[in-house]
């Protein structure tokens, strides 16, 4: 009998504590306006009390939280929510204030379906440019640049942009900007650091072949080629490789976009293996012309600061 009376003031002292608790988690405003919202009894919190007890732990941390990089969690910005639906109690994840632009974040890469430069180029915000933002600064020339990759966001076509001025002048960074808003709209994009690609093809030779390497951006609705004329010609890289995606893609209507150090015409000699040699002259014709068939060409000068 001693055994048992012992056993009955212990779940009595637990019980009891277990109240002291619930009452101390319905000072907790949130937790208390989800109480009367639904109508909770004091026995119905008590089947969670310890889900209730992880929630205003979760809760205690993202209040002293004031950015995403000090999130104290391993699941940097999530946090949990209540839910009661049909008599069921839940705890999900969902972003919290900072957790948002991961969110966003994550979407528009969601849409970047080839991309061999880096998540911080993709993400660039064409809005924050440095271009866009001393757009009155600007020379003729680059506004015009400018004024035309803003319409092409505004009304999409199926001619793409070619982008050509010297090294550091921000070629990528405003194309890279450009597939950016297409990817905030829904559409799926790409981004191909031409010299990059060819490279990894090269460092795969026997394990997969040219056409496996292609499939991942021929049919990419809206393609940037990027630092096109910069990787090292060879006849495969230029007939088999280069080739190949320009004529698919202008065959298919598919959109492509590049950015280069050259304009179109100096790209006849880029790609000119043999001076004297007629065949070859025509190859390299045949890459600028059919650049010309897909993109409307636009300069860009260096930015003075």
């Amino acid at each position: 009998m001693i055994q048992v009376s012992k056993t009955l003031k212990l779940q009595s002292d637990i019980q009891k504590r277990k109240e002291e608790s619930l009452y101390e988690l319905l000072k907790d405003p949130t937790i208390k306006d989800f109480a009367n919202k639904y109508h909770l009894s004091m026995e119905k919190l008590g089947d969670y009390w310890a889900e209730l007890i992880d929630y205003k732990e979760d809760r205690d941390q993202c209040e002293s939280c004031t950015s995403l990089e000090s999130c104290p969690k391993v699941s940097k910005g999530l946090c949990r929510v209540l839910t009661y639906e049909n008599g069921v109690f839940d705890m999900p994840l969902k972003y919290c204030k900072y957790g948002k632009m991961k969110e966003q974040e994550s979407h528009i890469l969601s849409h970047f379906l080839y991309n061999n430069v880096s998540s911080s180029l993709a993400l660039t915000d064409l809005s924050n440019n440095q271009y866009a933002l001393r757009a009155t600064e600007l020379s003729n020339n680059n506004k015009a640049a400018l004024k035309s990759i803003l319409a092409y966001v505004m009304a999409p076509s199926e001619k793409g942009l070619y982008l050509y001025g010297e090294s550091g002048t921000g070629k990528t960074v405003l194309m890279a900007g450009l597939m950016n808003k297409l990817a905030r709209t829904g559409k799926d994009v790409g981004i191909c650091h031409f010299p990059t690609f060819l490279l990894d093809m090269k460092t795969h030779f026997g394990n997969y072949s040219d056409d496996s390497f292609l499939s991942h951006i021929l049919n990419i609705p809206y393609l940037l080629l990027d630092g096109l004329g910069e990787e090292n010609v060879t006849s495969w890289s230029r007939d088999e490789v280069l080739l190949t995606i320009l004529s698919y893609r202008d065959i298919n209507h598919l959109p492509t976009f590049v950015t280069s150090m050259y304009t179109i015409d100096e790209l006849k000699d880029v790609y000119l293996l043999r001076k004297n040699d007629k065949t070859e002259k025509i190859r390299a014709q045949k890459i600028a012309l059919k650049i010309k068939s897909l993109c409307t060409q636009l300069s860009l000068e260096s930015h003075k600061k």
